[in-house]
């Protein structure tokens, strides 16, 4: 195995397993919360709104994040079946750099908010976490969307020229 697939999978596994710690956090927390009002209505966990949006960020932009480096997206394989090797391989090229430009484009548009966040040094209001914070979160997501679109780049090239075998009749959708 090459050092790209390599650096893919440490990327994948490493942003898979902290956006599934996020969720366990959330399920968690809110099935405290919940346990603890119905004992009794004025036991809550303070600040879980803040525990649960801050969590829901980082798992939310890093699973695309891992949908990238994985290249776990849906697929519709309509015009896909009828291509020949060549033509197959730079469709799927065509669609990733379009999902790039899509993610590269969002990283753009959450630069100046993010920054505005850290000047003006907004802050939750239960637990006064910097909401920066939550910025950060989304770059470091899209980020690793991108390096991953570039990483995977030529995985998908050589799978799309790759010869499909037909489905048997009865087979498919």
């Amino acid at each position: 195995m090459g050092w790209r697939r390599r650096i893919v999978r440490a990327l994948a596994a490493t942003a898979e397993t902290v956006a599934a710690l996020c969720l366990a956090f959330m399920m968690l927390m809110t099935v405290a919360d919940v346990t603890l009002r119905a004992i009794d209505p004025a036991w809550r966990i303070f600040g879980m709104l803040d525990y649960v949006e801050f969590s829901l960020d980082w798992m939310i932009f890093l699973a695309i994040a891992v949908t990238m480096l994985t290249r776990a997206w849906v697929a519709v394989d309509l015009i896909d079946n009828l291509l020949a090797g060549t033509a197959r391989a730079l469709l799927r090229l065509i669609g990733l750099a379009i999902a790039l430009a899509a993610t590269v484009l969002m990283g753009l548009q959450t630069i100046t908010p993010g920054l505005e966040a850290l000047e003006w040094g907004d802050r939750t209001l239960d637990l006064g976490l910097p909401k920066f914070w939550y910025w950060l979160a989304i770059w470091v997501g899209l980020g690793l969307a991108a390096i991953g679109a570039l990483l995977v780049a030529p995985d998908e090239f050589a799978e799309g020229r790759r010869r499909r075998p037909r489905p048997a009749r009865g087979e498919g959708a």
